[in-house]
Formats: structure tokens, sequence, C-alpha cells
């Protein structure tokens, strides 16, 4: 079954303006059966969407599709390309024209207005004016696009493909005009029959095959950074630093004994967890108690006034240094304790095993090893004189 012809539906919104202008009344009615016409179109293709009926084709009219190239537009895209042509003109010209006696006439009505008012006369040149400003800011719209679309077939030139941003900042648009002049362009035929717009990589292909996405770059590898310096290398550090900027080279050499201790005391620790609760207070005050008031020999040695409460701190600063490299050198063998005194016994037990088995030159070892054979031999002749009586 043939479905019902849609007339009203496919009359132009431009065609219905220009009439507008012409006839309010009748604008408007043609405005209202357009949209009850496409309503019923498009429920009949909802209700039966696969029996769209396409009258056969006599074998006599039938007409071989032109050869066309990829760079050559289709008859379709030329014929849409002169429509769009044609329309933007139409607009343009009966757009002003009616714009133009629209408003001549309302400027007319109102200076009349006091004599002979028609208010139905007022509302239909106000229509017309309307009618005919719309079509002609269509118009002028049209021709712009059609502007802008020549200007992007000259940007593009020859190439095979093009990315839209490249495309947009030549042609000075912005991307949403932009993109809707390129799809215009291609639906005229700008580009040739095979454009088309790759959005995978927002690119225009005129001809061939779309470039391949990029891949994204491998993310740089993170530098390595530094190890952050421990509590020790901060201590020994600071210490250097109070050296450097202390000249009196009599403090800077128990500064440097100082360094010298701590970093060996820091050291045996790191080798020896263990020993970390005896350096505890060392750490917790002793040392920074020393920096402190080097600190403030140093500050004081720089302001370089000889007054008697800066050269009696400093004078009792330096006494202090023997002092405290004393109290260092105390804190590093106190960590040997344990040790020394496994030593100590190691060597006594070594020194009686050698001096019992004779290998020994010290006369205490020796007696003590004679008197046990003398007893020995004192009871072998008492066991012989038993064996004899018996």
């Amino acid at each position: 079954m043939e479905p019902r012809k849609h007339y009203f539906a496919k009359i132009p919104t431009i065609a219905i303006f220009i009439v507008m202008a012409m006839s309010g009344p009748l604008g408007v009615l043609l405005f209202i059966l357009k949209a009850i016409d496409e309503k019923a179109e498009k429920e009949e293709q909802a209700a039966c969407p696969g029996n769209a009926y396409t009258p056969p084709e006599p074998a006599s009219t039938r007409k071989e599709e032109p050869v066309h190239g990829p760079d050559m537009p289709t008859q379709e895209q030329k014929s849409a390309k002169q429509w769009h042509k044609n329309i933007a003109t139409l607009c343009t010209i009966l757009g002003a024209i009616f714009l133009f006696a629209g408003v001549m006439d309302v400027v007319d009505l109102i200076g009349a207005w006091p004599l002979m008012p028609d208010p139905g006369e007022l509302f239909s040149d106000i229509v017309m004016a309307i009618g005919g400003g719309g079509a002609l800011l269509t118009g002028l719209r049209m021709n712009s696009t059609r502007k802008l679309e020549r200007l992007l077939d000259k940007v593009v030139g020859e190439r095979d493909n093009i990315p839209l941003p490249e495309l947009f900042a030549a042609a000075g648009v912005d991307a949403a005009r932009g993109r809707a002049a390129v799809k215009s362009a291609i639906e005229h035929g700008y580009f040739g029959a095979d454009a088309y717009i790759d959005n995978r990589t927002d690119t225009l292909v005129v001809r061939g095959a779309a470039p391949q996405p990029k891949k994204p770059a491998p993310a740089p590898a993170p530098k390595p950074q530094p190890a952050a310096e421990d509590e020790y290398a901060a201590l020994l550090r600071q210490l250097r630093e109070v050296n450097d900027a202390i000249p009196d080279p009599v403090m800077s050499q128990k500064i440097s004994r100082l360094e010298e201790v701590s970093g060996k005391i820091f050291d045996y620790v790191k080798a020896h967890p263990e020993k970390l609760p005896q350096i505890r207070k060392f750490m917790s005050y002793y040392l920074p108690t020393t920096l402190k008031l080097l600190n403030a020999y140093d500050r004081m040695s720089s302001q370089g006034v000889e007054g008697q409460n800066i050269s009696g701190t400093m004078e009792r600063v330096e006494s202090m240094m023997s002092n405290i490299v004393t109290a260092f050198e105390r804190q590093l063998d106190s960590l040997f304790g344990d040790q020394a005194l496994d030593i100590s016994t190691d060597i006594t037990v070594l020194e009686n095993m050698m001096a019992r088995e004779g290998l020994s030159d010290d006369p205490i070892h020796q007696t003590q090893k004679e008197t046990p054979a003398a007893e020995e031999k004192e009871s072998g002749e008492d066991g012989d004189g038993i064996r004899l009586e018996l």
C-alpha cells in the first residue's frame, strides 16, 4: 500500500517566512499545517518502519549514476550547493523588500492613526516586517556560511587530510562554527565526494585513509629523588658548618676532633643497633647543647667587639671544649665495654688452658700443673705398696 503524501512537511521553513512577509495569517497557517504534517509523518514511520513504499522506476527512465572521482562532488552535492546559493539569494532580496515595505507601511499607519485607525492593517504590516527581517537575516547568515565554506576549501587546498584545529585556526573561526561550516561544505561537495570528518583524530579527511591516532607518549620516568638526610648526617653537617665558620685554629681543631669522634659513634651504632639506647642522652642533650654553644660562640666572635660579656662567654666556651672532647671520647669508649669484657674473659680462659697444657711460660700456672702430677706419683707408690702386701 502506497503511503500518504506529506506535502506540508516538505515545505522549507524559509519559504514560509517569505509567505508570512507577504501575508501574515497565511504564513501562520502554513507553520501550523507543517507542524501537524511532520508529526503525522513521524507517527507513520514509527508504526511501519520497514514498509516504506518506493515506486519502481521504469527501465526506460533509469539513468546510470555518473562516474565521479574522489575530488569531484556528486550530482546530489552539486544540487545541494546550488539550492543553498539560490535560497540565500532569494531570502536576502525578498527579505529586504518585505522588511522595507513593512516598516514603511507601519510608519504610514502610525502617522494616519488619529484620522483612520486600522488595527488589522497595522498587525499585518508588523507581521510582514518581522517576516521580511527573519528572511533577510537567514539569507545573510547563509551567504556568510557560503563564504566560510569557500575559505575552508582554499585552506585545505590539495591536502589529503588536515586536523580540524589547524583548519579553524587558519580560517580564524571558533571550533563550534568551524565544525558546522565543515559539515555544510562536505554536504555541498567543496572537498569532493569522499570527504568526511574522522572523529577519532578530529581530522578532515579529503581522500585516502584517515591518519592513525597518535599513541600517547610514555610518561617520563620519575627522576630519582636524593636520599633523605638522616639524623646522624645532619648533626655531622652542622658540626662541619660551624667549624668552617669559626676562624680560631685551636677551636677548629677541637671541633674537628668532635666531628671525628661523633662520626665513629654513629658508624658503630649503625652497625650495632642494639647499642642505640646507650647514646640516647648523647643524641638528645650532649651533642645538641654542644652545637648550641658553638653557634653562640660563632655569633659572638663575628661581632668584632671585645666587651666583658662577649669575651667572658667565649673564654668559658673555649675552656669547656677540652672537657667536651674528653666526654665524647669516653662515650665512644663506653660502647666497647661489652667487647672489652668478652675479650678479657677469652684471654683469661686461653691463658689457663695454655698453662694447663704446659704451653705457657707462666711459673704460677706451671706450679699448678706440677702439684697435681706429684700427688698422682705418690698415689701410685701407695698403690704399689698395697699390691705388695696382698
